[in-house]
């Protein structure tokens, strides 16, 4: 390749810049904000709001969410299948569904049966994936208070899980209650009390239950009359177990449902929220293995961690984060023994995961 030759082909041209005269800038402007409009994302109160005229809304609560499709709500006290409008699918929400179990809706009954808003939410139990760009899991919707089920043993009791569930509970500022499943199995009553004193002295109400042997099934029963309750927990704690005693028609009430549907179902496979006969609802989850925290919740963590609370009351500053600073409260109490070294572990531990 001849550099030199080729050049000398290249001529400059002639080109001069000229300013031009805007009659009208802000048209001008306008032209561009309207562009970057319609590349924007619709923002989620947009599913709080429905532009269609002459509709006939009424008022419902979602009781099951099969697809981001089809949802079925509680309408005159009897479950209804309800596609889920166009319009809300379309929008932007920062979660895996537009819609949960718990949640109050508007649907159209003048042609279809449709959900067509979103009414706004007084609460949440939420998880969030672990990927990095963490989704919302909305675990139920609207509730007074979450029974966090666990077992003694088969699977192996998780004080981590636990821990996740109580901050996840506390930043949502829904009451957490923690039920202690398969105590039949344990050697020793008094060795399940000493290790869950830290959690009744924390200020959290502690169940010990038995499906198997009925044990502790009405103290439990009394605490749900009248509340809206998820129940929720690792796999295979006997959640279900639990609830077909405190609920003998629960297994009835769910096939109702799935018949809605045509479709059987004999495990808890989706959330659902199902009346109780004595007053209040059940939310009823899957079981998972585990509940991650959201990264933002980092700042708030020292806040709403089991038990932390009381002693941060000594910490030298606000926002102490309880793992360098001195004059920390919440440590000098892990060294007096008065927080386990167990659970000061495991609050670092959810720290670094976020």
């Amino acid at each position: 390749m001849n550099k030199k030759r080729d050049k000398k082909k290249f001529s400059r041209q002639n080109i001069r810049l000229r300013n031009l005269d805007a009659d009208d800038l802000d048209a001008f402007y306008m032209e561009e904000i309207h562009e970057e409009k319609r590349a924007t994302k619709k923002a989620p109160e947009k599913g709080q709001q429905t532009l269609k005229s002459d509709v006939q809304l009424v008022k419902a609560r979602v009781l099951e969410v099969l697809t981001n499709h089809v949802a079925i709500v509680e309408l005159d006290g009897k479950p209804l299948p309800c596609t889920i409008s166009g319009r809300l699918k379309n929008l932007n929400f920062e979660t895996r569904n537009l819609v949960f179990a718990g949640d109050w809706v508007h649907v159209d009954r003048s042609q279809d049966s449709r959900i067509e808003e979103i009414l706004p939410r007084g609460n949440s139990l939420s998880r969030f994936s672990e990927e990095e760009f963490q989704k919302e899991i909305v675990v139920a919707a609207n509730i007074d208070q979450v029974v966090i089920t666990c077992s003694w043993t088969q699977p192996e009791l998780r004080l981590g899980l636990l821990d996740r569930y109580l901050c996840s509970a506390g930043i949502a500022d829904i009451d957490a209650v923690i039920c202690v499943n398969k105590i039949d199995l344990a050697g020793s009553l008094d060795e399940v009390r000493d290790t869950f004193e830290y959690y009744e002295q924390s200020g959290y109400p502690v169940y010990l239950t038995s499906a198997e042997k009925r044990i502790g099934i009405e103290e439990l029963r009394g605490l749900l009359i009248g509340k809206q309750t998820v129940f929720s927990g690792h796999s295979g704690v006997g959640k279900t177990s639990l609830i077909n005693l405190l609920h003998p028609d629960y297994d009835a009430l769910v096939s109702d449902i799935s018949e809605s549907t045509g479709k059987g179902r004999h495990t808890t496979t989706r959330t659902c929220l199902i009346p109780f006969t004595f007053g209040g609802y059940l939310v009823d989850t899957p079981g998972i293995k585990t509940f991650a925290l959201h990264r933002n919740d980092q700042n708030v963590l020292p806040h709403v961690f089991p038990g932390f609370a009381r002693f941060a009351v000594g910490c030298r500053f606000n926002d102490c984060t309880h793992t360098h600073e001195k004059e920390c409260g919440v440590r000098e109490a892990v060294e007096r023994g008065d927080i386990p070294q167990s659970r000061y572990e495991s609050y670092l531990r959810i720290m670094e995961s976020l």
